[in-house]
């Protein structure tokens, strides 16, 4: 991981934790230590990322710490603009109009704001069920739409802490694929996993297995694509299969929307992006080190759309296509969401809007960066963001 600044350089770079942050991080760390010594010293990066980011009251989404907007460490695009929301709504109007179920599914709703902004742009109300697994951002998000929504929206939203049975309707998740765990591939002659030990001061990298699950990905994509240089290191997820296969199971006609941060294969494993996708949001700073503030920063690695596509049709879905962001607000009418709104906003807000506009679209802000993947079951809905690439 030599790509990667020393830990003294990024903590030069990155907020000081408050005291109560520190002593929440501790209780992590030595969970972690006594992981590492259980297993010989070195667990798998995976391992590392699944207990940062999900261990039961410890980990960043677990814990009761503020994640999104400007008291948090990052934002989504609900964040950013209200048309991010009204624009999905008008895509989810044109889904349900072709037969679709009038019901929506949302994974991970993080503060809540993309379910308000789709509940109050909707022509007709629809049942919206969110399937959120920590209890501290379910908690959050009821009490932030309780308060946002007229009580005829909000009774229609219901938590859930797994998967539905036979659900119909349109599933959405926004910046939920890159947040899931991932596998550390390092070239070094062959390919071997990294994984995470502990030198008695701070976490450290230390070699996992020369075998894996993950090695073998990551020489498949290297004999398909050019031959990687030596110290590569990337990420593999080995995620997408398993999760797909238990949506599938668990619905029987939906369109399903992923929006995301991400690249196709041969972009993603370039030769010159050496250091692999990992990013990590404290205070909305952004590092390269996810071994530093256990529990208090957000890990994420970028999406392979091509891995995510081979895997939704091995379980079963069509695909219905992939787009930019851009592309797909555009085609959904963002500039007309954006007209509607000017004509009640005074010059200030106006021009706030254009930002946002900028922000949600432009390609070296989310407009390219960002991508949208559809995929359907048991359905042949017609998506036009999707059939009017350029």
């Amino acid at each position: 991981m030599s790509s990667y600044h020393s830990e003294e350089q990024t903590l030069a770079h990155l907020p000081v934790p408050s005291a109560a942050e520190i002593a929440h991080s501790k209780h992590l760390v030595d969970f972690l230590i006594a992981e590492i010594e259980q297993q010989a010293g070195v667990i798998s990066f995976r391992d590392y990322m699944n207990h940062v980011l999900y261990r039961p009251e410890l980990g960043y989404y677990s814990a009761g710490l503020t994640k999104f907007g400007i008291d948090g460490d990052f934002v989504t695009a609900s964040e950013i603009s209200v048309l991010f929301g009204r624009t999905l709504a008008r895509q989810c109007e044109s889904i349900f109009e072709q037969g679709c179920v009038r019901q929506i599914l949302e994974f991970g709703a993080g503060s809540g704001r993309m379910c308000e902004q789709i509940l109050l742009a909707l022509a007709e109300p629809c049942l919206y069920r969110i399937l959120e697994l920590s209890a501290d951002l379910r908690s959050r998000q009821q009490d932030y739409l309780q308060a946002r929504l007229p009580v005829e929206l909000f009774d229609r939203i219901d938590w859930l802490e797994g998967l539905p049975t036979d659900f119909n309707g349109i599933v959405l998740g926004n910046e939920v694929l890159d947040a899931m765990p991932v596998n550390l591939v390092c070239k070094d002659g062959d390919w071997f996993e990294l994984g995470v030990g502990f030198d008695g001061q701070r976490f450290c990298w230390r070699r996992y297995t020369d075998d894996s699950e993950a090695v073998s990905a990551i020489q498949l994509i290297e004999s398909s694509h050019l031959v990687l240089p030596e110290g590569y290191t990337s990420e593999i997820n080995l995620n997408y299969r398993p999760w797909l296969a238990g949506l599938q199971g668990s619905c029987n006609q939906v369109v399903v929307l992923l929006i995301d941060y991400g690249y196709l294969q041969e972009q993603y494993y370039h030769p010159e992006r050496a250091g692999g996708t990992l990013v990590c949001h404290y205070h909305h700073r952004v590092h390269y080190d996810p071994l530093i503030y256990p529990g208090l920063q957000d890990v994420t690695a970028s999406v392979d759309f091509d891995a995510l596509a081979d895997a939704a049709l091995l379980c079963g879905f069509d695909i219905c296509g992939l787009s930019t962001q851009a592309q797909f607000l555009l085609a959904n009418g963002l500039l007309e969401e954006a007209g509607c709104a000017e004509l009640e906003m005074n010059t200030k807000s106006q021009l706030e809007l254009a930002q946002q506009i900028k922000t949600l679209s432009l390609p070296d802000e989310m407009g390219d960066r960002f991508k949208v993947i559809g995929l359907q079951k048991n359905l042949d809905i017609e998506i036009s963001a999707f059939n009017n690439r350029r």
